[in-house]
């Protein structure tokens, strides 16, 4: 992962502007997949905090992991061995994320990485063939989700901003918006949205980088900053 760790978002967006974009619309490459209704789709999630790991452990309810991918290798251990007992097979464990890519057998992935990381692997894993369920913010700049929807219509694949409002079926969100569709309330003059408050962040010091941590990859397309982590972080 030597060339990605050193480039930056400036960069990686830059080489879309310039024409990279039709490089990676070129090609694409489609999954093994699964025949009928009755086989389990094959799905790997690359980052695996507590949102990975929230939504894997859901998704074991109508999909098979096969793989789990994570920078941190304390994290990527700890989580393969909960899965194991979960789903009752051991995943296949991975540091660099493309090497899951690489799988034929692996239909879809499940993206819950830092954020910086989002456009990159989800655009990488759709030109590999696979199905996309990505977490939020799927992007940080408009640029980027622009390239991610043309890489969906040019490949085709299935894509996916998990919201849990959206996406979580049979909540009261999903229902109210079903009413307002169908008319039930009249026409909708105004809305009033409210955002609970959250106090000041702490000032986070600098700390030595954890040895199961490959903070390089971790930062990726990002710039390069010192490391810091609030300590109730680092043991979850």
């Amino acid at each position: 992962m030597t060339t990605h760790r050193k480039s930056n978002r400036r960069q990686f967006v830059g080489g879309i502007a310039a024409g990279s974009a039709a490089f990676m619309l070129g090609h694409s490459e489609p999954a093994a997949g699964y025949t009928s209704a009755n086989d389990r789709p094959v799905f790997a999630t690359i980052g695996l905090r507590n949102q990975g790991v929230a939504i894997t452990n859901k998704s074991t309810k109508f999909a098979d992991f096969a793989a789990l991918a994570d920078v941190d290798s304390k994290v990527l251990g700890t989580n393969v061995e909960k899965l194991e007992q979960r789903q009752g097979k051991k995943p296949d464990s991975y540091s660099d994320y493309r090497r899951v890519l690489d799988r034929k057998d692996i239909d879809a992935v499940m993206i819950a990485t830092p954020d910086h990381w989002h456009t990159k692997i989800a655009i990488e894993a759709m030109l590999a063939g696979k199905d996309v369920y990505c977490e939020k913010p799927l992007t940080l700049t408009i640029a980027e989700g622009k390239l991610i929807e043309q890489v969906v219509e040019r490949t085709g694949r299935t894509f996916q901003v998990g919201t849990m409002q959206r996406t979580e079926s049979g909540h009261r969100f999903l229902q109210a918006i079903a009413l307002v569709r169908a008319g039930r309330i009249g026409t909708v003059k105004k809305v009033t949205c409210g955002i609970g408050g959250f106090g000041p962040s702490p000032v986070i010091p600098e700390a030595p980088v954890p040895a199961e941590l490959d903070w390089e990859t971790w930062l990726g397309p990002a710039p390069k900053v010192a490391y810091r982590a609030l300590p109730e972080i680092r043991k979850g």
